[in-house]
């Protein structure tokens, strides 16, 4: 179970959260990760002393390219130009999302963690701080998925409500990634919960630790407990036995 999903298992309804438990079990993941050009340039710009803006220059003139080649397929020319509008906004809204004052690095590609006996892919961007014990240690996600989009509806209420479910999302994920950290017993560095967070590109804010972070760690341990008693007893829908 990917940390999105399990943090979006968190804040559904029941109704969400069987779809969120089926489309786990059953849908097959995408060879290629949505979006995957995007991140890995503002991965690379990030993680760069410098904040080069020709890394971001060179990846947009590359998809540029690509969109423009007379053999591309729609949907090859569709996610080149996707991740050109992501390393746009990015580049409109870097201030508010408050990252160029941090010292980030690369993060790993941790092994999955077992919460609950349920098996969590946890995939930050970058780590803070860190290095060894007794160092502070953290990590950071960015989150460049559209929806749910605010910007994409007429109603100020409708707009909140989709801002909210970013963030409560967000703040699971910060959750999450303390757990992924405190895995490692101290190998990179002493856990720093406020040095977790997600920057949310559409809404361009940095999300850190939730008042009532505790509850949450907490929250996801008893929601893992319920996935592992629930799991067996899922089953596909009608729909996937007819493709």
């Amino acid at each position: 179970m990917s940390a999105a999903a399990l943090a979006e298992y968190l804040i559904m309804r029941p109704d969400g959260q069987q779809n969120v438990l089926h489309d786990c079990k059953f849908s097959r993941p995408p060879i290629v990760t949505a979006n995957g050009d995007a991140v890995r340039a503002l991965r690379e710009y990030n993680a760069d002393p410098r904040r080069s803006p020709e890394i971001l220059i060179r990846v947009k003139e590359e998809l540029t390219i690509k969109a423009a080649e007379p053999g591309i397929k729609p949907k090859a020319r569709e996610d080149a130009l996707r991740c050109i509008e992501i390393v746009q906004l990015f580049e409109q809204r870097e201030n508010a999302l408050g990252m160029r004052r941090m010292s980030l690095a690369a993060a790993p590609n941790f092994e999955a963690v077992d919460i609950e006996g349920v098996t969590v892919s946890i995939r930050p961007d970058f780590l803070v701080g860190g290095g060894g014990s007794g160092q502070r240690l953290g990590a950071g996600m960015l989150r460049v998925a559209k929806a749910p989009d605010p910007e994409a509806c007429k109603m100020q209420a409708t707009k909140e409500r989709r801002g909210e479910h970013r963030r409560e999302l967000a703040r699971y994920l910060v959750a999450l990634m303390q757990i992924l950290l405190e895995a490692q017993d101290k190998s990179l560095g002493t856990v720093d919960r406020d040095s977790c967070f997600v920057a949310d590109l559409r809404l361009a804010e940095q999300i850190g630790p939730a008042p009532d972070h505790t509850a949450r760690l907490r929250a996801i341990r008893a929601a893992c407990r319920q996935v592992r008693e629930l799991w067996p007893s899922i089953q596909a829908k009608p729909a996937l036995y007819q493709k």
